[in-house]
């Protein structure tokens, strides 16, 4: 949930785009974009993950996991101030939604064929 949501601030269209930072940050890493605080182990309620979203910087990707346009594409979902970030058109230019558009790749035959490898279920 965005920080603006969790504030109960008013909010538009661009808390969706600080949720997709946050998934696709999630989906890299392959954990929880924000950590419990230094004396923890892990988070023991709901309040204290909210508050660390409201209270501390935004996530980033790590930089020498990840591409500049990677690192580049989260930064601007999660900017705190909604006015900050970017819209989801603004984001559809992007150099890292667009950096393969030359490669010639057919994605729709390559779910078809990839669907068909899968055999049927036999009826019990």
């Amino acid at each position: 949930m965005s920080p603006e949501r969790i504030s109960g601030r008013s909010y538009n269209n661009k808390s969706d785009i600080w949720s997709l930072g946050l998934v696709l940050l999630e989906c890299a890493t392959g954990k929880f974009p924000y950590t419990p605080p230094e004396d923890m182990k892990k988070w023991s309620s709901v309040y204290e993950i909210v508050n660390t979203i409201v209270e501390n910087p935004p996530p980033c990707a790590p930089s020498h996991l990840f591409s500049q346009e990677f690192c580049s594409f989260i930064s601007q979902c999660v900017q705190k101030d909604p006015k900050d970030r970017k819209s989801a058109k603004e984001l559809l230019e992007h150099k890292f939604v667009n950096m393969f558009e030359d490669l010639d790749v057919n994605l729709s035959s390559y779910f078809t064929d990839a669907g068909s490898l899968i055999p049927p279920l036999a009826n019990s």
